[in-house]
């Protein structure tokens, strides 16, 4: 009789397989909830971006490497048949979102598009790149563009712009202007990205359907700051901070100097702001950004120094609206541009 008893409890304990299998689990869903932490952690300190200087770093730093371990911990769930593959598919969604930024204009999808007389922009920081120009000229006249804004462009005085047939320019070595319309009044409100005021040139275009404002800017790159907060210069979080100020500052300016134009309006360039900046929600939350309106994918703008991220924008107001926009190939700099196809959508565009 025990004998029977005992071979029935032998039958009944687990396998030496399973038992493994039922520990690797829990270790498995204790290092996916410690990875969901993790990751609800960043995109809280995001909240606090240009507010709070590791938030800052965090910002401008490579966000995509938060998503490597799902290449890990996503096969060897399925692999366990754990239950942990919900818990890393919602943590594969918050990092691919509002973490690293994914735009999925949810919009667009579901209104009407506009329709109206087209108009299309580009922006691009050269980063005074003497690569060969022909890759730059080749992607303008291949992408039929109306607007042509350039910062930092070595070759603005060579552009085959300004001899081109049906183009109006207007160059310096810091902010280039190229447009199918004529230039009508041009004033350069600073020359310094560095400066309180940056480096920003407003721009009165005379189209066919009403005057239209651009201001092409490129404000203060917080690339030192980084590299010194990176490398523990003491002096590193202080200047971080000190450039949040100073973008907060250059942006409210240009805000400003825009407020005063009545009609449709376009900024555009290098902001060396990201959207998920606290800087970015405060002063151009009245802006329509071009790349969240109509853009899929991350649409980083830079890639370099060790970094992916967006910080090149198109942004309108006041009788245009963004039907299309993607970010261009590699041109010989850093910075990747920015082409945006938008609409007129009735405003007369009467300059005030």
């Amino acid at each position: 009789m025990d004998n029977s008893v005992n071979q029935l409890n032998s039958s009944r304990r687990e396998s030496p397989v399973s038992g493994l299998r039922r520990n690797l689990q829990k270790i498995q869903i204790a290092i996916s909830c410690l990875y969901l932490v993790l990751v609800l952690s960043a995109w809280l300190t995001l909240q606090w971006a240009d507010l709070w200087w590791p938030a800052t770093l965090l910002m401008f730093s490579p966000r995509w490497v938060l998503a490597l371990p799902l290449a890990i911990l996503f096969p060897i769930a399925i692999l366990l048949r754990s239950r942990s593959v919900v818990l890393l598919a919602l943590t594969g969604v918050i990092v691919c979102w509002p973490v690293m930024g994914l735009s999925i204009p949810w919009q667009r999808l579901m209104n009407r598009t506009s329709t109206g007389k087209s108009l299309r922009v580009m922006t691009l920081n050269m980063h005074y790149s003497k690569a060969d120009p022909k890759l730059l000229e080749d992607l303008i006249n291949n992408a039929e563009l109306d607007i042509v804004a350039i910062q930092e462009w070595n070759g603005h005085d060579r552009a085959a712009l300004r001899s081109a047939s049906g183009w109006h320019v207007h160059s310096t070595p810091k902010l280039f202007l190229a447009s199918r319309y004529p230039i009508k009044k041009t004033a350069e409100l600073g020359g310094e990205s560095s400066g309180e005021h940056a480096s920003v040139t407003h721009y009165v275009l005379d189209t066919t359907v009403g005057v239209i404002h651009v201001f092409n800017l490129h404000l203060a790159t917080s690339r030192e700051s980084i590299n010194e907060t990176i490398h523990e210069n003491p002096e590193g979080a202080t200047a971080l901070r000190a450039n949040s100020e100073l973008r907060l500052k250059q942006s409210a300016y240009v805000a400003g100097k825009a407020a005063e134009c009545q009609g449709p309006l376009l900024i555009v360039g290098d902001f060396n702001t990201p959207p998920e900046s606290t800087i970015f929600a405060e002063v151009w939350s009245g802006y329509k950004d071009a790349f969240k309106s109509a853009g899929w994918g991350w649409g980083y703008t830079f890639i370099g120094a060790k970094t992916t991220v967006r910080i090149d924008h198109i942004l309108a107001r006041k009788g245009l609206a963004c039907v299309k926009c993607r970010v261009g190939p590699n041109v010989g700099s850093p910075h990747r541009p920015v082409i945006a196809e938008l609409v007129w959508t009735g405003d007369d565009g009467k300059e005030g």
